[in-house]
């Protein structure tokens, strides 16, 4: 028996079970005695049987006599992962995954079930899921995307001519980048240091950013310990570098958690002024706090608040970051269970950024400044709160952008990344001056 094709099954079973396939993972991992290679099989294995979820059970279900919701959980999981190694695994031979995927069978306590796996998997050998025909665009897209209806339907409203693609882009490995903390070591500094120590990188467009190429543990990349950057995704680097702060600036990080921009706040401050960190879980708070004091960052401050709640004691900053809670469309190559997720809630989570905003414009000194940003390239959730917000407020204007990375929309005021184009997390940004 494969012990690392055994621990993925019983991570998609915990997950079936409502878990959280970044957490479920890590602790499985982290109970098993595994090699590095066999480590690095397992999470591509898991990650992307969850990503393929909804093609893999369409064609697995094409090719059985009865329903897949109701077979034993254990069988269909071992179905699933077996699939995916035949579709989307080219190094694994189609008979070792068949063979191995049998072998799980009587691990799992369904040992009558070997038979039916092999046939199934056999029959499934070369499937093409390009020549199916589907009753409509948005089933056809759901299943051969492996995305919840719902987000089909906002992705093909939002954006018709290009829906497919950004799609298909929701597949694209994200970029594993860092932002160098210049306070404690300059850019040109830490780069030399990485080439001395043999670790390849690639600088991004974005000031102070880098894509290091790294496998393992983020401890052992050089400067971790000593604090000399922590890892942040450009679209986060840039939303802060939007904001345009300088050093003495009061900024306020409205929902700061666990606390990439408020980090870039207080590098971007070179330790001058402060950076008030807000929100409502004070364990995450910690995140923070624990962060802040990792890479020597001694002007950032930590309170218990809900964006959306009016706080008397935060008054007249300069700059307000309001990364707000999103439905997480732009991010589901990071987080693949956002894929399955209904966004039937979507009205109310824009009503609750539209309260953040709303709020936090209260907290702003004259002249000041209002980064707005999601992670999510629904118009709902990013356009139409900034649209609503101007025609509300006669005092704030939209400051135009200077966005270096290239393939963004719409680039000088609402700045929308989108992956297929930039190769980044998907992305919104707003700048509001008041005026």
């Amino acid at each position: 028996m494969d012990l690392s094709r055994k621990l993925v099954v019983d991570c998609l079973l915990k997950v079936e079970k409502s878990g959280f396939s970044n957490l479920v993972l890590s602790s499985e991992l982290d109970s098993h005695s595994l090699s590095g290679q066999d480590k690095a099989f397992a999470t591509k294995l898991f990650y992307g049987t969850v990503e393929r979820k909804l093609t893999l059970d369409y064609i697995l279900q094409k090719h059985l006599s009865k329903p897949l919701s109701k077979m034993d959980k254990e069988v269909k999981a071992i179905l699933q992962s077996g699939l995916y190694q035949i579709l989307y695994m080219e190094n694994v031979p189609d008979y070792a995954a068949i063979n191995q995927a049998v072998g799980l069978c009587p691990v799992f306590k369904k040992t009558s079930a070997k038979g039916l796996v092999n046939a199934v998997l056999r029959k499934c050998i070369g499937f093409d899921i390009n020549k199916e025909t589907f009753k409509d665009k948005t089933t056809e897209f759901s299943v051969k995307y492996s995305v919840d209806t719902d987000i089909v339907k906002i992705i093909s409203k939002d954006y018709p001519d290009m829906a497919e693609d950004i799609l298909k882009g929701m597949f694209i490995t994200p970029k594993f980048t860092v932002k160098i903390n210049t306070v404690k070591i300059s850019a040109e500094n830490y780069r030399k240091l990485l080439t001395e120590s043999g670790v390849t990188y690639n600088r991004m467009p974005v000031e102070d950013a880098l894509e290091i190429i790294h496998r393992g543990n983020i401890g052992e990349i050089p400067g971790f310990k000593e604090g000399y950057f922590y890892v942040q995704g450009i679209t986060s680097q840039y939303a802060v570098k939007a904001a345009g702060i300088k050093e003495n600036d009061k900024v306020l990080d409205l929902c700061a958690a666990p606390g990439g921009k408020s980090f870039a706040a207080a590098i971007a401050l070179n330790n001058t002024g402060s950076v008030t960190s807000c929100d409502p879980n004070p364990s995450r708070l910690k995140l923070i706090t624990d962060g802040a004091s990792r890479l020597g960052l001694e002007n950032i401050s930590t309170v218990v608040n809900r964006g959306e709640v009016f706080n008397e004691q935060l008054k007249k900053y300069n700059v307000i970051i309001c990364d707000v809670p999103c439905s997480g469309i732009g991010i589901i190559p990071k987080k693949p269970d956002l894929r399955y997720k209904s966004m039937q809630e979507v009205q109310n989570l824009a009503e609750l950024q539209y309260d953040i905003l709303s709020t936090a414009k209260d907290y702003l000194a004259d002249k000041g400044t209002i980064v707005y940003s999601t992670c999510t390239i629904n118009k709902m959730e990013n356009e139409q709160v900034i649209d609503r917000f101007l025609k509300e407020n006669s005092n704030f204007e939209l400051k135009k952008q200077q966005c270096p990375v290239q393939g963004t929309v719409n680039c000088e005021e609402k700045v929308t990344f989108l992956s297929h184009l930039t190769g980044f997390d998907g992305f919104f940004v707003a700048v509001l001056k008041k005026i």
